[in-house]
Parts: C-alpha cells; structure tokens; sequence
C-alpha cells in the first residue's frame, strides 16, 4: 500500500531528483538499463516512477510494487505515465479513467485553491485536460458533429466552483447563455452534480440579478416538462442542488438548474455508469434541442404575417397618415432594414428621411427612440456613456435603448441617429460599427453582438458590462450631404445599406381616405433576416441557387471594372447584397412605383452598396464609370466616351430622371450618367449630391 501524498510533494520530489540524483552513477543510465519499463513524463523529461514516490513519500522503494499500482497512483494525481521502449520510443500509457480523475479533483482542489499555485503545469490543470479527452472519446459525443466538451477551472486564480461543460452549438456556444449539461462541482469538493442548466451571465447583463433569476427559474420549470423521463433514471428535477457556495454565482447556478444527479467523493461511481448517466441526460439534451426548433418554426408558421400583405397594409397605413413615398421606397427600407440592422437614409431636407423609419415602427408595432447628433461629438461617450470623476458609469442613450430591448426581446425596437453625419461617424460610432460586424447567432433567433463597453467598470455598474446589440434591434441614421457635413468613409460605407429619398412629386398632398392607420403588429421574427452571412444559407431550392449565381455573377462583372481604381467590394457587400435580393423576392410585388412600374432590387442593391464607393476625379475613375454605365444599360461595358454619349444625351432629353426607361438597370444607370456628368463639368464626381 502506498502511503498518501500531493501532487505538491511529487514536484518537490522531481526537483530533487533533477538537483540531486540524475548525474550520479546510479541515476544518469536508469532509463537504457533495462530495470525500469516505464517513466513518469513531466515537461519533457522522465523520471523513475518508484523512486520519485519513495522521495516524495519518504518510504523505501521496496515498500511498495511498481508496474500497474504505482502508475495508477501517479496517474491519479494528474502525471502522465509513459512505457520505455528498447528503440528510445517511449509510449505514453492510456489508464486513465473518470473515477480515478474525480477523485484525485476531490482529495487535491480545496488544498491547491488554498495553497498551490495556478497554471498550466499544476497537476489539477493535467486532470481536467484528461477528463476533456476521455468525455471527447466517449461514443455518444464522438457520434454528434454539434456537441463540444469544455471546462474551467478559474481564470488567474482558483474557481470556487470548477465545471466540465459539454455545449451543443446548436444551442449555444458559451455556458453563458442557453441550455447545456455540466459536471458543476461543489465549493467543498464533498461531490460532483451532473446537470442540465441554463448560463446565467447574459440573463443577469441583460435583465438584472433579481429579473434574471426569475427569468431562469421560470425557465427551468418550462423546459423541465420537456425532459420528465429524466425522473425514469434517477436524475431529480427541480433546482435543489446545494454547490456549497459562498458566492453569488453560485447561487445563480442553482435557479438556473433544471435536472441533476449527484455523485459523492466518497461512493463516485464506475466509468460506465457515469457514462451512461451522461448519455441519458444527452439524449434528453438533444431532443430538447429538436422540439424547440420544430416547436419555433410551427410558431413561425402560425404567426408569421405575409411579408406582401403586411408590407402592403404599411404602405397604405402611411398614406393614410397623411405621408407619401413611393411603395418600393417602402419596401427597400424594410427589405434592407432586414438584411442588415444598419440603413442609412439620404437626401435633401423635408423628404421624410427621419420620418420613415419613425411611421413604419409605429404601425409595426415596434418603438423608436430619436437621437439628434451634435457637431461636437468626437469619441463614444455621448452614444455609449463615458465614468465620471466619481468613478461611476453614466450609460449613453444607445447603451439604455440596447438594454431596453435585451429585456423587452419579442418587440422591435428603433435608434434613429438624426443628421448623423454633423459629426465624423468613425469617431462616435466606431465601436458599434464593429460590434454590428461580430453579430452572432442569438438563442432565441437572429443575430447579436458583443460587449458595447470596452472600459472596466466597477461592481455596481456590472448590468452594463456584457449588454450588446440585441437582435431585436436596429439603428438607421438620416443624413443631408451638403457644405455642412462631414462625408463618409468606405468603413461606414460597407457596413450599411444607404438608401437615398430623392424622388419628390409636390403635386401629391391629399390623405388617404379609406386607408387603416392602426397599428399591424409584427412578430419579431418578421425582421430576423435568413441569414447573416451567405455561407449560413441552408436547404436551397434551384431556383434559389440560380437568383443566388446570377447576382453573383453580376457582381462578379461590376469588380472587373471596380478594381481599375481599388474600389471592388468584398465579400461582406456580396453576401448582403445576395440577402437583400433574397429577402427582396419575398415581396416581390410592393417592389413598384405608384404607376405600377416594377423596380429591380438589384438596381436598388447597386445603388445602395456598389455607387457610394465611387469617388473621385482620376483616369482610373472615368474609366470606372464609362465601363460601368455601359454595363448598367446594355450588359457591355463602354470604352470611349464617344460610345456613352448617346445614353447620356438620352438622359438629359428625358429631364435627367432618376431611373432610365429601356436600360438592364434603370436606376443604376441613370446615377452612372449624373455621376458622369458631374465628373465632365466639375473635374470630380461621387454618388452623393
């Protein structure tokens, strides 16, 4: 019988050997002498197993067998074992088993969170790295593409609470939020909960410590009626699981729980039963997982409205109210507002740019908050909030409108930044503009982002550490283009989808009288685009794939001239201009004037996310334009500015409109010829007026 030691004291016994015994005679040979057939493997050296035990233990190596049981006591305390081969190969042993592992995490956590120092070379690091792998190996997780094993054990110092997390990512990628199964061990390390839970760290940014608890216990109950053939093997479904701790966030864990089992230090049980318990509550895991995603598209089904007839009911709800703009202006808004929650509305004063958004968020149902932006605004502070000289955090009324939305997720909310370009974009919105790039997947559908706050903040102002863009979410800025403003760069540019209301009819003033003014509200999975990124797109019909190739090919054309002056687009602008096409052709009819002619919605697309990136008044440039307006009438780019002169002079005898009749792009290139023009008269030319 081996006398009981720590991980502590086997290190101590290593670094004696090393100091003291490998150079003597006895020692510097031991492992080609053929009296030793394995080794301990520590940082890339070996040392003999009995007589690092001996030193440690401070018992005669004869006291003890080597072979099977001093390599399980090693192992056992997290030291790789590894078998000396005659060829100098040395093969590292594979005895390590769930039980062995659990035990030696009871009998050593609460000493090394007391007195050992942290870091990968601690023996405990090795054991929870050992579990990982063995769970990893296990067939119920080895068959599933989705599942992932994780775990922690602090980040700098000791977690109270260690956990050995295993994630679906169709749920979730963090325990931080969703669903998920863990070994959540208990502060004192008396034993070890197997458990389905929920994160806890979004609720409580989003919600606050006493609405994230009710939220989660709410939660749990719901989800607990899902699993209830969990009880058939033991597991116990409520949230009475005792961590033993002494922190808040333990206490989090227990209202998050929704099954668990326990397994004590002194009776853990084989590797097989263990196993299997874990694919019991996997399985349980997995069709929780399958009911809520059939469950959300029956939901969808039955109460999704019909894109058309609801994007008709606004149009005609905004004639009504005494407002007018044409319906595919409507729709491009909606459609791009959609596709990205980002859209920039252009034009001169008085054309209903702030108006807009603010009538099609009040008949939807939605809610809008106005944010006029001042010339002064040089950094995020007065969007996001600045800390005082007290120390203390003043949020911005962007960060309070994200916050309002994370706790009200079944409503659409709006930021209307108002003249947003008085100040320099990229100063005061730089953070928000990457945040709405990192947008990922969010629980309960859509996409959201990332911390908005950057800055450290104290316990007290905790709630605004973690609050990002919700997917509920969007933010449009209204912008005049004149003497007085600022312009925007290519950043700005590529992540929003701009939208200019230039079409003005004055002799249009009359209401609609039999037009219906009530609110229409939408599901706010109506606004949840397909996808964020084309890559993302699934379960593609041919016809489909075909609008998806041919817009790509167009796009594919339109970068052969593009890249003469370094201004093609990249991938981002690709992927949403294919979305908006896509979310386009789902309401295909409202893209029309008041006359019934029908408006491509690549021609919009174009306009949008292709023209603003062209600027300037060099060679490369006039070329740019000449190919691209060829293109953009008749599929074949124009060479000389003698083969563009007649759909030029076309232009101007039809009063310069803003679409031209008889082009492959109406719109795209009429503003090619008033691009063109400008660059002939005034040596310079851009997209915007």
């Amino acid at each position: 019988m081996i006398p009981k030691t720590t991980p502590e004291a086997i290190m101590k016994a290593l670094e004696h050997f090393d100091l003291d015994l490998r150079e003597t005679a006895d020692w510097s040979d031991w492992e080609q002498n053929g009296n030793h057939k394995f080794a301990i493997d520590y940082n890339g050296r070996r040392y003999p197993v009995k007589k690092i035990i001996s030193l440690a233990t401070n018992t005669p190596v004869n006291s003890f067998s080597g072979g099977d049981e001093a390599n399980k006591y090693m192992t056992g305390m997290g030291f790789a074992i590894v078998r000396l081969r005659e060829n100098g190969e040395n093969e590292q042993l594979n005895i390590k088993d769930l039980r062995t592992e659990f035990i030696f995490i009871f009998s050593e956590y609460v000493n090394a969170r007391a007195t050992g120092s942290f870091g990968k070379r601690h023996p405990i690091w090795a054991t929870f790295t050992d579990i990982q792998k063995i769970l990893e190996k296990s067939d119920y997780i080895k068959q599933s593409k989705y599942i992932k094993v994780s775990w922690s054990i602090g980040q700098g110092n000791w977690a109270k609470i260690p956990w050995i997390g295993i994630l679906d990512s169709r749920e979730t990628d963090s325990i931080q939020k969703g669903v998920y199964c863990v070994f959540l061990f208990r502060q004192d390390m008396s034993g070890v909960y197997l458990c389905m839970m929920q994160g806890v760290t979004e609720p409580k940014n989003r919600l606050g410590l006493t609405d994230a608890r009710n939220h989660l216990s709410s939660q749990a109950e719901t989800i607990r009626k899902k699993c209830s053939e969990l009880e058939e093997y033991s597991f116990q479904l409520d949230n009475k699981i005792d961590l033993r701790s002494d922190s808040g966030l333990g206490v989090d864990y227990e209202y998050s729980t929704i099954a668990y089992k326990f397994y004590e230090a002194n009776t853990v049980p084989a590797d097989s039963d263990i196993v299997n318990d874990l694919n019991v509550l996997l399985e349980a895991y997995n069709n929780y997982i399958k009911s809520k995603d059939e469950n959300l598209s029956v939901q969808k089904r039955n109460d999704f409205v019909d894109h058309t007839t609801a994007v008709n009911l606004v149009i005609k709800a905004i004639s009504a109210s005494g407002f007018y703009f044409e319906p595919w202006q409507v729709a491009a808004y909606i459609t791009a507002l959609r596709t990205k929650p980002f859209v920039i509305l252009a034009g001169v004063s008085g054309t209903g740019k702030s108006k807009l958004p603010a009538l099609v968020a009040r008949i939807t149902g939605g809610e809008t908050k106005l944010l006029p932006v001042r010339p002064d605004w040089t950094d995020s502070s007065d969007v996001l909030g600045y800390c005082d000289l007290q120390g203390s955090f003043r949020p911005g009324p962007l960060l309070e409108l994200a916050r309002e939305a994370s706790r009200q997720r079944d409503k659409h909310f709006l930021c209307i930044l108002d003249e947003m370009n008085l100040a320099r974009v990229e100063q005061y919105f730089a953070e928000v503009l990457s945040r709405i790039e990192e947008r990922q997947s969010s629980e309960g559908g859509g996409y959201e982002s990332g911390p908005l706050i950057s800055i450290s903040l104290s316990d007290q102002d905790a709630v605004w550490r973690g609050q990002g863009l919700p997917p509920n979410l969007a933010i449009v800025g209204t912008v005049n283009m004149d003497e007085s403003t600022h312009g925007f760069s290519r950043k700005v540019l590529d992540r929003a989808f701009t939208i200019e209301l230039s079409d003005i009819d004055l002799s249009v003033w009359e209401k609609v009288i039999n037009g219906a003014t009530e609110v229409i509200s939408w599901p706010i999975e109506a606004w949840y685009p397909r996808a964020a990124q084309l890559g993302a797109l699934d379960d593609l019909n041919e016809e489909t794939r075909k609008i998806v190739q041919e817009v790509i090919q167009a796009l594919i054309e339109i970068n052969f001239f593009l890249t003469q002056a370094q201004i093609q687009v990249g991938y981002r602008v690709r992927d949403e201009i294919v979305l908006f096409v896509l979310h386009a052709r789902e309401i295909s009819s409202v893209f029309v004037t008041r006359s019934g002619e029908v408006v491509n919605p690549l021609d919009l697309a174009l306009q949008m996310k292709v023209l603003p990136r062209i600027a300037g008044g060099s060679n490369a440039i006039r070329q740019v334009l000449l190919q691209f307006l060829g293109w953009a009438y008749h599929g074949q780019g124009f060479r000389t500015e003698e083969e563009a002169a007649p759909v030029n002079e076309l232009w101007e005898s039809v009063g310069r409109t803003g679409s031209l009749a008889g082009a492959r792009f109406p719109r795209t290139a009429a503003r090619l010829c008033l691009m063109w023009d400008r660059l002939l008269n005034e040596g310079f030319t851009s997209f915007w007026l």
